[in-house]
């Protein structure tokens, strides 16, 4: 069984379809709201937008999680992407209207990270209940590969659209896109959340918590990552300076985004073409974090803007691939009454840090230099995955079974 049958169910295919469209819209967005940030304020107004969006997502993440688990998540998917569509057309309306842009901006985007709250883990946790277990590192390969050409087109989309006509045609673009997915997403049927027995939300919190602590490679995960995503953050914050510092524009930048993406696609493929393992996957995803760590390090080297394409391009192909690895990971480990709760905690938990990054890694590279900035996160990055690298248990990508929580007749391990 291969990627041809994973893409036979309709069902995930129409989910595919909704995925993509609603990424590229999200991907437009940020492509456009981050230039037109970048170049109104600086790596500290960029920090901050990138820190709003963290904040409204966060601390929601939990609860949304815990409406995953209670209520049909095509339904929980479907009203966030109803949600995000207002919150861009209100946006159009007070930017044309005279309102001041930066502050509009930071405002929309603190209640897109709330609505993604919920639609993330909804979308992740609904893939494993369309696609059966022996496909799922093919589903999940075919979703990737979905979400980063997205990520590949809405860039070029985006640098082109806010070069040309500002972010307000960006925004517009954004409620297009959102109200496209929901409308696929009504065409998908509900699938019943199978549970034991009803608890209080505290109580389901410490559930899925307790499972977490039962699977070592999980929770070794979430730690390094959330360590391991403030040097990531700041990385991220440096690109457009990078770019402005070449004397290159927004549409630069938009190619930058799209390469990173069209690498990520590759990566993916290869993931689900040639899955790796269980038995390999905790070390091969460990080494392609590494790898990732010293590509984005080249980034803020004195070369030609086409060879720091070319190590974007190898960032993306090791992202893409590592992606499938997690997310199948996470898939065929976790019971479908967990998923959504495990998942919001995983998420939660490996970007605790997020929010302080973007203003830190801001005011760094305005005090110092990209490379002096990028030099100290990349360091971070590579020290707090050697954990992972080196220690059994956490690079060993099973489930263990647990009196607590037994593997599952279904195929859990």
């Amino acid at each position: 069984m291969g990627m041809k049958e994973a893409w036979r169910i309709i069902e995930f295919r129409r989910l595919v379809v909704a995925n993509f469209v609603n990424m590229l819209g999200g991907a437009i967005f940020i492509i456009g709201m981050g230039w037109t940030v970048a170049q109104m304020g600086g790596p500290k107004a960029y920090g901050l937008i990138f820190t709003a969006y963290f904040l409204g997502h966060l601390p929601l993440l939990l609860y949304g999680g815990m409406v995953v688990d209670r209520l049909p998540r095509r339904t929980v998917a479907l009203v966030a992407d109803i949600a995000q569509a207002v919150l861009s057309t209100l946006a159009v309306v007070f930017l044309v209207a005279g309102f001041p842009k930066f502050e509009t901006l930071m405002v929309v985007t603190f209640l897109t990270g709330g609505a993604g709250a919920f639609s993330i883990p909804a979308i992740r946790a609904l893939v494993p209940d369309l696609v059966e277990d022996d496909l799922l590192a093919q589903a999940n390969s075919i979703r990737g590969m979905a979400m980063t050409a997205a990520w590949m087109v809405g860039p070029l989309i985006g640098g082109f659209t806010v070069a040309e006509y500002g972010i307000e045609a960006c925004l517009i673009i954004d409620v297009i896109t959102f109200v496209f997915s929901g409308v696929v997403l009504w065409t998908i049927s509900e699938v019943p959340i199978e549970r034991e027995g009803e608890a209080g939300a505290l109580e389901e919190v410490r559930e899925a918590w307790r499972f977490v602590k039962t699977q070592p490679w999980l929770l070794a995960g979430i730690i390094i990552f959330m360590i391991w995503h403030i040097g990531d953050t700041g990385i991220e914050i440096g690109v457009p300076f990078i770019i402005e510092n070449k004397g290159l524009g927004a549409r630069e930048f938009g190619i930058f985004g799209a390469v990173g993406a069209g690498g990520a696609i590759i990566g993916a493929a290869i993931g689900g073409i040639r899955p790796v393992s269980k038995e390999k996957r905790g070390f091969v995803f460990y080494a392609f974090v590494v790898g990732i760590a010293l590509c984005m390090l080249m980034w803020a080297m004195p070369i030609p803007f086409w060879l720091i394409l070319l190590f974007v391009l190898i960032e993306g192909v090791l992202g893409g691939n590592l992606q499938v690895i997690w997310t199948t990971t996470l898939s065929d480990s976790v019971d479908q009454y967990l998923r959504g709760r495990v998942s919001s905690l995983e998420t939660m938990g490996s970007l605790f840090f997020i929010p302080l990054s973007p203003l830190l890694s801001g005011w760094l590279i305005e005090e110092t230099s990209v490379l002096t900035t990028y030099s100290i996160a990349v360091s971070l990055m590579i020290i707090v995955t050697l954990p992972g690298l080196l220690v059994s248990p956490f690079r060993r990508f099973v489930r263990v079974d647990t009196e607590q929580f037994p593997i599952q007749a279904n195929g859990d391990s």
